[in-house]
C-alpha cells in the first residue's frame, strides 16, 4: 500500500502539465434556434503538447451582439484531446438567448448601414486529467446568423 502511494506521488510530481492551447476557431454553426434556446457547434483547433490525453470537462460561454449581452451557453458534453496533437474538435454548445429581439433590431440596423451584424462568444473550457486542470480561454467573433 505504501509503495503504491509513493509511486503515485512520484508519477504525479514527475509529470509537467502544459497548457492546452486554442489555435483558432474554424467554424460556428447554429443547428437549432427556437424559443430562445440555442443548439450550436463550434469547430475548435486545439493543441495538446502533453504526452497524455486531456479531457475537456466543462465550458461556459457568454454570447454578445456588440456590447449587448444576448445570453449564455455551456458545453453539452465532455470530450478528449489526444496527446501530442493539434486537431479539430467539433464541440456541441447549448444555451439560452434572452435578448434576441433587441439583437435582431441592432442587426437589422447594421444591415441597413451596410455593416454585417457581429456576434461575439467569450468564455473558457476547463481541461485536465485526473490530477490537474486548467482553463482555456475562448473568444470568437463571427457574423450573426439572420435567424437570430
Amino acid at each position: 500500500m505504501l509503495f503504491s502511494i509513493l509511486m503515485t506521488v512520484l508519477l504525479v510530481s514527475g509529470c509537467e502539465f502544459k497548457d492546452v492551447e486554442l489555435d483558432r476557431v474554424d467554424r460556428f454553426e447554429i443547428n437549432r434556434f427556437e424559443e430562445g434556446k440555442l443548439d450550436a457547434t463550434l469547430t475548435l483547433v486545439l493543441t495538446n503538447p502533453n504526452s497524455f490525453p486531456i479531457t475537456v470537462k466543462s465550458g461556459e460561454f457568454q454570447i454578445y451582439s456588440g456590447k449587448m449581452h444576448l445570453g449564455d451557453a455551456h458545453l453539452a458534453k465532455s470530450f478528449k484531446i489526444n496527446a501530442n496533437s493539434t486537431e479539430d474538435y467539433e464541440v456541441d454548445v447549448k444555451g439560452t438567448v434572452g435578448d434576441a429581439i433587441a439583437a435582431g433590431l441592432s442587426g437589422l440596423a447594421s444591415l441597413l448601414t451596410g455593416k454585417k451584424p457581429e456576434m461575439i462568444i467569450k468564455g473558457e473550457l476547463k481541461a485536465g486529467n485526473f490530477f490537474y486542470s486548467k482553463k482555456v480561454p475562448i473568444e470568437l467573433k463571427t457574423d450573426m446568423p439572420l435567424s437570430l
